[in-house]
């Protein structure tokens, strides 16, 4: 049992190695080799660095507070908040209008009232970040600053929540964070830092001479110095002229799985857009912040997060640059500091900006509204440095850049959100390798993204997406072939992967990240248990241009079969603007095929006979089958995806016949009804023990974009 969670831990461990921030010490693979035997360098720097949020952080206490019963209008208070690069926590004149909601148990309380003072005639007013302000009414505290009423001008008049409701935030169970993945100890891996870093500078003063030392980081220096400008000349490569794309459609009744799920996908980014469209009445003053995403990046971060309750938009996302954070040890926090929130931290960053209300020990008040109004959470917590505010005639926001992980984000609810210096977040790696085959640049994205089963199932494809377009830089005709390794308690050995090739005229990465989209969907939607994400890797090549291909024949090695038997057919494939192909593809006639012609369609894998469909749920519910009452099983349903034809393959099956008439339905229905009997008397039938499963396929370099028929003869089997 011992040597099994030691092999958990190495799996979770080996997981996220490859995206935090590099440390150069040579304790990194010494010391992480005792603990998993083999590491990477990235896991060290955040992780150690962590260790040090256990102990080091500043103990703050709360201060006494005034009760909604002690307010009158006209009492004059200050509140306090952070607007420029100084990171001075600047007053503001606070006078009480009145109280709303006092007298109804069921609305949130508020209390009304007037800002005034220098600092709200430099802003503008009250501005987007200034939420979780804390205001003092004779040096007591009453609250903290947190909505406006949208598109109202001044913005001057501004709503406070009560401190007495954002103390219940404390008070809430917290049983996120506790999977059966394992949790890192970061102070015994502290400990052990510093006591290998202590023998390795003594045994290094005593070996090696100080011209040696100086050579040695010289030569590391260059070293770095030589990779950041490779980085960069490798952005600066110029892109080639875009390439014209040609439609080519598919035969018959056939219908693209891929184009089925993008109008699935488009359907769902205009009901969000006509929901993000609705105004609500209130504005909570909370500053988004976005890194990496790009244009189009952020247009499918906001319909994912919109079921989530956050309205993403160009108006109140502040690109703060963030890439690899790495925990701040020594984290202090003030009431009227700046503080983040962030579901993903790295080169794709997402989260909030607002200030802090009050801190108690570790523990910590903010923004005096939800963020995600999600309960329990699990999100990063981050310091944040303010740059300076913009505003306009009825709005404004700060301007500011995420520093680092402080701690964690537990409780989202609707007077606050509420968090626990210290502590670090349960994460998934994400790391994502895009290789541009026009401009021959390689680039692998590394991001984090806070462990919560929905956020990551919304994040996660926005962040594939997001590596592919801002690596193109481009949105052209262009092939993709994308794989992913997702590790979980799902799949063989913990490991799900999958293959595909995708093509599209504008915009190759929405279409690429359909079938992680919906195999996420499945494993995090689970009903019966959590998932227990690892890690999920993604390699994308991409080829500017169309590598797709049509069919042009497909003759069988023999023209009578029996069945069982296995045959071949000789294939020819036209590549777009290529020369044509010869290909060999298996096929297997069924063990229980009826004597006569039977008619094959040859297609593209990503092609699905929606006819065939059709008349196969006709002919069960005319049969009598009754339909499923509940969804297969996530591992029944796992499979069937990650065994569905990919879109270069070449697939051989049957043809649907469509009954001419009353008795060809009838005789149909039938033999599927025979044919349900035989099974259901001897269910090893279709399938033996280890037989090995029949594969009409075979796997191109090219998506088939088409389909053609032929038949053989099937005689009786003697």
């Amino acid at each position: 049992m011992y040597m099994s969670k030691i092999l958990i831990a190495i799996i979770f461990i080996s997981a996220i190695m490859d995206i935090l921030p590099i440390s150069k010490s040579i304790f990194e693979v010494n010391f992480l080799n005792r603990y998993i035997g083999k590491i990477k360098k990235g896991l060290v720097s955040l992780c150690l660095t962590g260790a040090l949020l256990v102990s080091s952080v500043a103990v703050a206490a709360l201060p006494e507070i005034i009760g909604l019963k002690e307010l009158q209008p006209g009492m004059w208070g200050t509140g306090y908040t952070v607007i420029d690069a100084s990171g001075e926590i600047r007053p503001f004149d606070v006078q009480v209008v009145g109280i709303l909601g006092d007298n109804s148990k069921m609305s949130a309380k508020r209390i009304l009232v007037n800002l005034s003072g220098p600092l709200i005639e430099e802003t503008g007013g009250a501005i987007s970040g200034m939420s979780g302000s804390p205001i003092y009414f004779n040096g007591r505290l009453a609250g903290a600053l947190s909505a406006g009423y949208k598109d109202m001008y001044p913005t001057q008049r501004i709503m406070l929540t009560p401190i007495e409701d954002m103390l219940k935030i404390w008070d809430y169970p917290d049983t996120r964070n506790k999977t059966r993945m394992p949790q890192l100890d970061l102070a015994q891996m502290k400990a052990e830092r510093e006591k290998f870093q202590a023998d390795q500078e003594a045994k290094a003063k005593e070996g090696k001479e100080p011209a040696e030392e100086k050579a040695a980081e010289e030569a590391a220096a260059q070293s770095e110095e030589h990779e950041e400008q490779a980085g960069t000349e490798a952005q600066d490569e110029a892109l080639v002229e875009e390439q014209q794309s040609q439609e080519v459609a598919g035969a018959g009744d056939y219908q693209s799985r891929a184009e089925t799920a993008e109008d699935e996908e488009t359907a769902t980014d205009e009901e969000a857009e006509v929901e993000s469209g609705s105004e609500a009445p209130l504005e909570h003053k909370t500053t988004y912040f976005a890194s990496g995403f790009g244009a189009q990046g952020l247009k499918m971060l906001q319909s994912k997060m919109s079921p989530l309750g956050i309205q993403v938009d160009y108006d109140n996302t502040w690109d703060n640059g963030a890439s690899m954070m790495s925990a701040r040890p020594n984290a202090v926090l003030q009431p009227g500091s700046p503080v983040g929130v962030a579901m993903s931290i790295g080169d794709f960053t997402f989260g909030s900006m607002g200030t802090v209300t009050a801190v108690d020990g570790n523990r910590v008040l903010a923004f005096g509204h939800s963020y995600t109004h999600r309960g329990n959470v699990n999100y990063f917590m981050t310091d944040a440095d303010v740059i300076s505010t913009i505003h306009g005639p009825t709005s404004g926001m700060k301007l500011g850049n995420v520093q680092g992980i402080i701690g964690r984000v537990n409780q989202d609810r609707q007077d606050g959100i509420g968090g626990i210096l210290g502590q670090f977040p349960q994460t998934v790696p994400v790391i994502v390798t895009v290789h541009d085959k026009d401009t021959g640049r390689e680039i692998t994205y590394n991001t984090m993204v806070a462990y919560d089963e929905e956020v990551l199932a919304a994040l996660a494809p926005v962040v594939v997406y997001s590596s592919i377009n801002t690596t193109l830089d481009r949105q052209d005709a262009s092939t993709a072939s994308l794989q992913f390794s997702l590790r979980s308690s799902y799949g063989k050995d913990g490991l799900i992967s999958r293959r595909n090739m995708f093509y599209d005229g504008e915009d190759v990465a929405k279409v690429a990240v359909t079938e992680l989209n919906d195999i996420l969907a499945v494993i995090l939607g689970n009903k019966e248990k959590e998932a227990d994400m690892l890690d999920l890797k993604v390699d994308v090549t991409i080829d500017k241009g169309r590598k797709t291909a049509t069919l042009v024949s497909a003759v069988p090695s023999k023209q009578e079969v029996v069945p069982g038997e296995e045959i071949t057919f000789d294939t020819t494939i036209k590549p777009y603007r290529g020369e044509k192909i010869k290909l060999s593809v298996p096929y297997k006639v069924p063990e229980h095929q009826q004597s006569g012609q039977l008619a094959l369609d040859v297609h593209g894998g990503g092609l699905v006979n929606v006819a065939k469909i059709l008349l196969a749920q006709q002919q069960a519910t005319e049969a009598g089958a009754k339909p499923a009452e509940e969804e297969p099983p996530v591992d029944v349903q796992l499979q069937n995806m990650l065994s569905s034809n990919c879109n270069n393959d070449i697939v051989i099956e049957s043809t649907v016949v469509v009954p001419k008439n009353d008795e060809e339905l009838k005789e149909s229905i039938r033999q599927a009804q025979k044919l349900a009997k035989e099974l259901a008397k001897n269910p090893q039938a279709v399938k033996k023990p280890n037989q090995k499963p029949v594969v009409n396929k075979l796997a191109t370099d090219y998506i088939i974009e088409n389909v053609i028929h032929t038949s053989v003869k099937v005689l009786e089997k003697k």
